[in-house]
């Protein structure tokens, strides 16, 4: 995209704010997953066309809510609760792909339970809308179109103009149709001679079985005939932007599946907010309830309206209140879809059984309390114990080869073929100090000298001077030294490592730097890159099969 369209100057990056949403159901004295969602946010500051812009991305949950039958209207109140936060934050559009999950693929939650269906495609739009239908009638929402409509159906509208979303379907359909102009620009796009080829030749290419029809079902030489491609290579000198015609033809009959809704928020047009006359009815009804904006109204477990403001729970005990905007909560796990997968499958943190999906949310809660802990522990190769504290005996011959303290110690343990000198590694529990407890000055204490500890690391790294300015450069420096040849490592439970560690990871994710000198700059970003790799392979597969499906129904139904 930014290659093409250097000449609208395109911009280099589209930032973002990721968040995540949870929630839990007390069942059986434990605390419960039951559904997560992911959300990007392009705030105000970004370049059009995704300033002031919501992607709900993906969006999970597992049916062991009680009362199952609330599981609907709780998570529309969720997304609705979410929508009204957002407008009043100042975002203009909300867009959802509505694309269940293919057979066999995780969005969130790692296995989930066999008797939980997953939602066609259409009764998956539906879900959507009804909700889009409940926030128009409480005023959050105006009008809800689909993508085709405001940026296909418009001939004046070129590939910039519509919003390029991490993980929506728009940017991987676009970067492979325009890679198929540039490689086929030579042969289909340079001959005009092909535009004069008779329907016979036609017919006996087709009968051999080369269509011209490529991934995203639009017939190139069709085009050609028809004269919408007429041989000229440059964009500016097309009369329509081919991207957006092969994109447009691919995506019109599946075009209900691109929802997008005008958020009611303090500028927004006028043309934008037109409704329908039942919702302008629902209103009324609304008003006259003397309840308007039903979103907001707090109530407690009686049903009793309670002080939205209020900073206390239902029995009286103080909450804590985090302002998002203000502060963000960096947890490495939680921090993208995919880091949330890949944590669940490498512990085996399932949520297939209820039994199993109560270990597998406090697993996680511990991980959420215990930031700095290692995500993946090791386990005694004898008892088959987790080694949580103490001390573990690891084998650096023998792969992933852990004693716990008591099988050591133990003449008959069971210690398979390993017949190596074992070295003693401490295991020890995260001594840090409870974050819930600070204040809000002690948080903003607490971000300036984040902040300032990775200034000082960047500057440590570039400083080649012995005799430094800086009082705490060559402290650092020693720091520095220590991670690299320390052999306790952060798995290990080394403190220092930990902490070298957090500051080089909240480094490497704002950090654009080629040719960084930070120590494991380039590693850590190399790791989220194969992340995001992972990522964009779902949402291939998903933009893929979507694609197959919408040819086979268009086949059927001609």
């Amino acid at each position: 995209m930014k290659k093409r369209y250097a000449h609208k100057n395109y911009p280099d990056e589209f930032p973002f704010r990721c968040k995540s949403i949870v929630v839990f159901q007390h069942l059986d004295g434990v605390d419960v997953i039951l559904f997560a969602l992911y959300l990007y946010e392009h705030g105000e500051d970004n370049p059009p066309p995704n300033q002031r812009t919501v992607y709900i991305s993906y969006l999970d949950s597992v049916h062991f809510m009680r009362p199952r039958k609330l599981r609907t209207f709780v998570y529309h109140e969720i997304l609705i609760a979410y929508l009204d936060y957002a407008r009043r934050r100042g975002f203009a559009t909300a867009h959802i792909w509505a694309c269940p999950p293919l057979k066999g693929d995780d969005y969130i939650f790692y296995a989930k339970p066999e008797d939980q269906k997953t939602p066609r495609d259409s009764r998956l739009r539906l879900w959507y809308i009804d909700m889009l239908v409940e926030c128009q009638k409480r005023s959050i929402v105006g009008k809800v179109t689909n993508m085709y409509d405001i940026y296909f159906a418009d001939p004046n509208l070129d590939a910039t103009a519509v919003p390029y979303l991490e993980g929506d379907y728009f940017p991987g359909e676009a970067e492979n149709i325009i890679k198929m102009l540039e490689e086929g620009g030579g042969k289909k796009l340079g001959s005009v001679g092909k535009k004069k080829k008779s329907k016979s030749s036609k017919a006996q290419k087709n009968k051999g079985g080369n269509t011209g029809t490529r991934s995203t079902g639009v017939d190139e030489e069709a085009l050609i005939a028809s004269g919408i491609l007429d041989g000229t290579k440059s964009l500016k000198d097309l009369d329509r932007d081919q991207v957006m015609v092969k994109l447009g033809e691919t995506i019109q009959p599946m075009k209900e599946s691109f929802i997008v809704a005008f958020l009611n928020w303090k500028d927004a047009r006028e043309e934008d907010m037109v409704v329908p006359e039942e919702i302008e009815m629902a209103r009324i009804e609304y008003a006259a309830k003397g309840d308007p904006e039903l979103v907001g109204s707090k109530r407690d477990a009686a049903g009793n309206m309670r002080d939205a403001t209020s900073k206390t729970g239902a029995n009286g005990e103080p909450v804590k209140v985090i302002d998002d905007d203000a502060e963000d909560l960096d947890c490495e796990f939680l921090n993208n879809r995919q880091a949330f997968l890949n944590l669940c499958r490498g512990n085996h943190y399932q949520f297939d059984e209820l039994r199993r999906a109560k270990h597998t949310s406090l697993m996680l809660l511990w991980h959420l309390h215990n930031r700095d802990a290692p995500k993946f522990v090791q386990q005694c190769v004898s008892c088959s114990r987790e080694i949580l504290s103490g001390k573990r005996f690891h084998c650096d011959t023998c792969p992933d080869y852990d004693l716990c303290q008591d099988c050591y110690k133990d003449p008959k343990a069971n210690r398979g073929n390993c017949s190596h000198a074992l070295k003693p590694l401490a295991v020890e529990a995260d001594s840090g100090q409870d974050r819930s407890g600070l204040s809000e000055q002690e948080r903003m204490q607490r971000q300036r000298n984040l902040l300032l500890h990775i200034q000082l690391i960047e500057h440590a790294s570039r400083c080649s001077s012995q005799t430094c300015s800086s009082l705490n450069c060559a402290k650092m420096k020693k720091y520095l030294q220590h991670a690299r040849v320390c052999k306790v490592k952060v798995l290990g439970g080394c403190k220092i490592c930990k902490k070298i560690w957090t500051l080089l990871r909240i480094h490497a994710q704002k950090c654009k730097d080629t040719n960084c000198p930070i120590p494991q700059c380039n590693a850590i970003r190399e790791k989220m890159r194969q992340l995001q790799k992972q990522q964009q392979a779902m949402d291939d597969r998903r933009r893929l099969e979507m694609n197959r499906h919408m040819r086979f129904s268009t086949a059927g139904g001609s």
